[in-house]
């Protein structure tokens, strides 16, 4: 889960994007939305979806595609390479802007929150070779894995760009590894623990594994700062778009696939071991970037944060969002708390989109206002659909 940069595509407005846009476009939306979520969100799907897993996670890549298709059409020729929020508000005014800076802030500490008890629950699971049972136990492990990230940000540090380049392919191989080896193939196994609710109906399972997917698709307005910088014209930026999309999807549907297909009974306890370090010291990884990301957005929010953010967010503000993770790390103690704190990105991600989409409609010509306009309704028909299914949780 990240924020894209102000100028996303920057480093593809070089002469190799403009002899290969749609390569270069690609590579931003999948580099956007592959991240933290390659470990968390296959067995979260599992243990909500079950055996549906495979359809929710096609209805997800169909909605993240057809969000990223609407977007780059809107900002190719439109703005300049921006964020989600710059974008938004450069159509719509400053007002939008502000709407999506404010929910991202927000979502992104929740986000955190959840990361830190997947963290957490992985190394539980580690040292009793089954699923934890939902209640305080992870919640140490949990506000260290902040703690320890927090304090991190605080500091002077920053991750080389080669390390960076290569963490989602490392996660990438990890998460592969854990669907594989570190989490029990069983559904059911899962029930009462911090990755599923219990006593919710199978259709509110299914919805909230719908909704906590925004997570993992947080990265597909990668595209609004992507698609401006590349120069490409409509037809390649809609292969850039698909091409990305289509990588994206064989990522998830193959850990999906190969999550499905994972053993009932528990890897050696070595191995198990080994998954949960690496996924406790990736996932911290994340953690420390994403609590920046989510400092540089808030400081957007006040008079002069915007000229301040660009050299960094101030060191009050780094741990206001380090304390607000922290807090919210306390509300994943309950049953299905990480797929329940997810929630948080994923109304953002909804409202950002639908602002998008709201701009679209506003600006575009008359197939992208139809496009915008039924993504409009789509999003819209996913909330008041969804909040009644998820009431139970």
């Amino acid at each position: 889960m990240r924020e894209p940069p102000e100028a996303a595509g920057a480093g593809t407005a070089g002469s190799g994007a403009a002899r290969r846009p749609e390569r270069a476009l690609a590579a931003q939306v999948a580099g956007g939305v592959l991240g933290a979520g390659m470990p968390v969100m296959p067995p979260v799907v599992a243990a909500l979806a079950g055996g549906s897993g495979p359809l929710v996670w096609t209805a997800h890549l169909l909605l993240g595609g057809w969000v990223a298709l609407v977007l780059a059409a809107l900002v190719r020729t439109r703005v300049g390479p921006a964020s989600l929020a710059g974008a938004v508000g450069a159509l719509l005014g400053t007002w939008a802007e502000r709407v999506v800076d404010g929910v991202f802030a927000v979502a992104f500490t929740a986000g955190q929150a959840a990361i830190a008890w997947f963290a957490a629950t992985a190394l539980l699971t580690a040292a009793d070779g089954a699923p934890p049972r939902a209640g305080t136990d992870g919640l140490p492990l949990a506000l260290g894995v902040l703690v320890v990230a927090g304090a991190a940000a605080l500091g002077p540090w920053t991750f080389p760009a080669a390390v960076l380049r290569w963490r989602p392919w490392v996660t990438g191989v990890l998460a592969l590894a854990c669907a594989a080896w570190a989490w029990p193939g069983d559904p059911a196994a899962w029930a009462g623990t911090p990755l599923a609710p219990s006593g919710l109906s199978s259709q509110g399972a299914l919805w909230l594994a719908l909704a906590a997917l925004f997570f993992a698709g947080v990265g597909w307005e990668a595209v609004t700062g992507a698609a401006p910088a590349t120069g490409a014209g409509p037809g390649r930026t809609a292969a850039g778009v698909l091409l990305g999309t289509a990588a994206v999807a064989v990522v998830y549907l193959g850990l999906a696939a190969v999550q499905g297909r994972a053993s009932p009974g528990p890897a050696p306890e070595p191995l198990r071991w080994a998954l949960a370090g690496a996924t406790a010291a990736v996932l911290t990884s994340y953690v420390f970037t994403n609590v920046r990301t989510a400092a540089r957005i808030a400081a957007r929010l006040y008079p002069g944060g915007r000229r301040s953010a660009g050299r960094g967010p101030a060191r009050v503000l780094v741990a206001a969002v380090g304390a607000a993770c922290c807090a919210f790390a306390w509300a994943g103690a309950r049953d299905g708390g990480v797929p329940l704190l997810l929630l948080g990105p994923a109304a953002a991600a909804l409202t950002g989109y639908a602002l998008g989409a709201a701009a679209a409609v506003r600006h575009g010509g008359p197939l992208l206002r139809c496009a915008g306009a039924l993504l409009l309704l789509v999003l819209a028909g996913l909330a008041v659909l969804g909040g009644p299914a998820l009431s139970g949780a």
